[in-house]
């Protein structure tokens, strides 16, 4: 559950940074500033979701409680749930591992691409361009290329590449495929341009090219799914350093996300930490609690030891973000969890004469 919350809230996350491009930057001219804002929310959107806040926000921790279970069995613990679970689990690393396999065969496509002779083709890779030299306007694209090299544009695609394996699934990690090698087009456009006589020279130059283009996760200066964007790039007029405030409102959205991201994990309360706090209630008690678990527990393998989970009771009493702390094996751990999840609703905490949400602690003796 837990690696679920986690691609849920950075779906969230990237698709809040997507969506502010898509409406509020895209058309901007300031290419530098998109592309650093392209790659640095894909890796907020990968990162905050892996941050817990809770202890920055003074939330009140019980103690630890001891319950302890005797069984003996031979049956292993089985259920829908973990069967659905353990499905998803395939089905993800399945995903991963052809993405991968794909990722390396383009690889190998671009290496072989490098070793082969330059006759009719203009593209960099790395560090490396290959162009041929008996093409027309050869300085244009040499500068063009010159442009992707310098700059590191490879690092970029690579980058994204790499997320791409781990979100295959997510469509939005190939928007931001598509708007990098946007803004690397633009970038190098922005430049090769100078050494055209007039914008519209360069435009035909582009127009005019039909040689073979790289692989998919090279630049090149030839690239006909880009074309009519960079043509209407290059007769827009710029973007007045006025305008350069939109980039300011990163830090407030950021700072959101983050707090959206951690809605679940970090104390909602403002009350301060210092004052006595009346802890949460299980109905009836610890003893009742204790009972209540031992009814709900279900017959595991006999090996014995010590599971300590945690969860927290929200302000309304409801518990959540169960989570082994310590575990004892896969049964165990589950069954732990299990028996947490089926808790009614306790009385919450009360800081300050407020209901606040509290995190627990117990240890579970098998």
């Amino acid at each position: 559950m837990e690696n679920q919350l986690y691609f849920i809230w950075s779906s969230i996350a990237m698709t809040i940074f997507y969506v502010f491009y898509q409406l509020v930057l895209k058309r901007e001219t300031f290419f530098l500033w998109n592309r650093i804002y392209l790659i640095t929310t894909l890796f907020l959107a990968i990162v905050l979701p892996l941050f817990n806040f809770s202890s920055l926000s003074g939330m009140p921790q019980m103690e630890l409680m001891e319950i302890s279970f005797s069984f003996i069995a031979k049956e292993k613990l089985a259920s829908v749930t973990d069967a659905q679970l353990r499905l998803i689990s395939v089905l993800y690393w399945t995903g991963v591992s052809c993405s991968a396999a794909w990722l390396i065969v383009r690889l190998a496509g671009i290496k072989k691409q490098l070793l082969s002779k330059a006759e009719g083709r203009a593209f960099s890779f790395w560090k490396t361009k290959v162009i041929d030299p008996n093409l027309l306007d050869f300085e244009i694209i040499d500068a063009h290329e010159d442009v992707h090299v310098r700059q590191l544009h490879t690092l970029d695609i690579l980058f994204v590449e790499l997320v791409a394996l781990f979100f295959w699934f997510n469509p939005l990690v190939y928007g931001y495929r598509k708007n990098l090698k946007f803004v690397h087009e633009y970038l190098a456009d922005e430049h090769a341009v100078k050494f055209a006589t007039s914008k519209k020279q360069y435009a035909m130059a582009l127009l005019l090219q039909s040689f073979k283009a790289g692989a998919v996760l090279t630049n090149t200066f030839y690239n006909p799914s880009l074309l009519e964007a960079r043509i209407k790039m290059l007769q827009c007029n710029r973007s007045t350093v006025r305008r350069l405030w939109k980039y300011v409102l990163v830090v407030p959205m950021t700072t959101l996300i983050a707090v959206l991201c951690s809605w679940n994990v970090s104390n909602v309360n403002n009350t301060p930490s210092d004052i006595m706090v009346q802890p949460a209630a299980f109905p009836g008690g610890f003893d009742a609690f204790s009972h209540f678990l031992i009814k709900n527990s279900r017959k595991i393998s006999t090996k014995s030891g010590k599971v300590q989970v945690s969860f927290i009771v929200e302000a309304n009493g409801e518990v959540t973000h169960e989570k082994v702390e310590h575990g004892l094996s896969d049964v165990a751990d589950r069954e732990a969890l299990r028996m947490i999840t089926l808790s009614p609703n306790w009385e919450p905490a009360l800081q300050n004469g407020y209901r606040v949400r509290s995190l627990y602690r117990i240890n579970v003796n098998f």
